[in-house]
């Protein structure tokens, strides 16, 4: 009984640990709630008092957004609805395969694209965070927010690499991931290919929730105790 109680307090205190810093299921009080007030660029000039502390503006505008919503599916892909943040212009490195020790077949890695793109106009580090709506001259960016620990700056070579088409040809020559086609995402009721792709492909938002749905940590789409979102698409 005793080794029961411990199991079931330690099961619980692990589901808490996975919980993010705002509220379940809310943006609010996440790491992308700007209203916060260590935000502070959200809080000073060129942003007006208008504006200033508002949690969707620095992404999003109800009305005339600056355009950037209207990029084809061919280059950044039309997944940012009244986009209103800046764009980056970087060149990225991209992850590389190298070496294939199973030597099975490889994904092809573009340049990132997608919602991979949007997320990167902050999360490279060269776009000030204040530059959103008609706002060019902010100072603050990831690079020097919060000590920089969200900033993955441009070379995205020893990161997990997105804007890759995954696909069931892919699965079928790689025999170290899931067929995304069948298998269970654990995410909504459907597949990896339904809930977690964006037109067959694998984004920032596969794994991550800019919006923290889920209430886990780091933003993640499900916990991953036990690597279990990992584990979602690879195999041992």
């Amino acid at each position: 009984m005793r080794f029961k109680s411990f199991f079931i307090a330690s099961s619980l205190f692990l589901g808490l640990s996975q919980l993010s810093y705002g509220q379940a299921g809310t943006i609010v009080g996440s790491k992308h709630d700007f209203s916060l007030s260590n935000n502070t660029w959200n809080f000073s000039t060129p942003i007006t008092a208008q504006l200033q502390g508002q949690i969707c503006r620095p992404c999003h505008a109800p009305h005339n957004t600056n355009g950037l919503s209207s990029w084809t599916q061919d280059n950044a892909g039309s997944f940012g609805p009244l986009w209103d943040h800046a764009q980056s212009v970087a060149n990225y490195t991209i992850y590389s395969q190298g070496y294939n020790f199973w030597k099975e077949g490889a994904a092809t890695i573009g340049t990132p694209d997608g919602s991979s793109k949007l997320c990167l106009s902050c999360h490279d580090g060269t776009v000030a965070l204040a530059n959103f709506r008609t706002y060019t001259t902010g100072t603050t960016t990831m690079a020097n927010f919060d000590g920089g620990a969200a900033n993955l700056g441009t070379d995205l070579s020893t990161t997990h690499p997105v804007s890759f088409t995954y696909n069931t040809a892919l699965a079928t020559t790689d025999h170290k991931i899931w067929d995304p086609s069948s298998t269970p995402s654990g995410v909504h009721s459907g597949t990896i290919q339904t809930d977690m792709l964006e037109y067959d492909k694998v984004q920032c938002t596969s794994c991550h929730d800019p919006h923290n749905a889920a209430g886990v940590n780091h933003l993640l789409i499900k916990s991953n105790v036990g690597s279990a979102l990992c584990f979602t698409c690879h195999k041992l």
